[in-house]
């Protein structure tokens, strides 16, 4: 009977510890490192046949805007350099047929897919604000691990039968 105790003890830890879930190592996406060169970045972008288009310059930090790249809805992506050392990457996904529903239930997905391979987010923001007669919801979810920090955001301006819908995943260097 205490045996059976102990056993039944020990396997309720284990199923609701988060040490119970396994966990994935979070990675920068496209197998880059934090602080790779913009000319190494290029160069990977370009052997993929992305197409880089547009650079800035915002806050002191070097961003390219690349489109190309053959991931599935992932519309383009955004590599950020601080110093001429990679620090950022966003990713924006979507459909230009998805209505608002659609986009929910992706956000979601995506959600529930990170949570699994990374432990339960943390919720960052849950807003709905109306400026003039556009109604602005943002949505954004964090996870942490090693040094990396990983955002989920979902915003969407609407105005009448218009609607202008972003999904972005951010990683950061942390």
């Amino acid at each position: 009977m205490i045996l059976l105790r102990c056993i039944l003890i020990l396997l309720a830890a284990i199923c609701f510890s988060p040490l119970g879930f396994a966990q994935q190592q979070m990675r920068v996406p496209f197998n880059f490192q934090w602080g790779e060169s913009p000319t190494r970045v290029e160069q990977s972008l370009v052997g993929i046949k992305a197409k880089i288009i547009e650079r800035k310059v915002v806050e002191g930090r070097t961003i390219f805007v690349v489109e190309g790249i053959p991931q599935k809805q992932l519309q383009r992506a955004l590599f950020y350099f601080r110093n001429d050392m990679l620090n950022e990457i966003e990713l924006h996904f979507g459909d230009i047929s998805w209505d608002s529903p659609r986009y929910d239930l992706f956000f979601e997905e995506v959600r529930r897919n990170v949570d699994s391979k990374y432990g339960i987010g943390r919720l960052l923001t849950r807003s709905r604000t109306r400026e003039g007669d556009v109604l602005q919801t943002l949505v954004g979810y964090q996870w942490m691990q090693g040094g990396i920090a990983l955002r989920l955001y979902l915003f969407t301006a609407e105005k009448d039968s218009n609607a202008l819908r972003v999904l972005s995943l951010h990683y950061k260097e942390a």
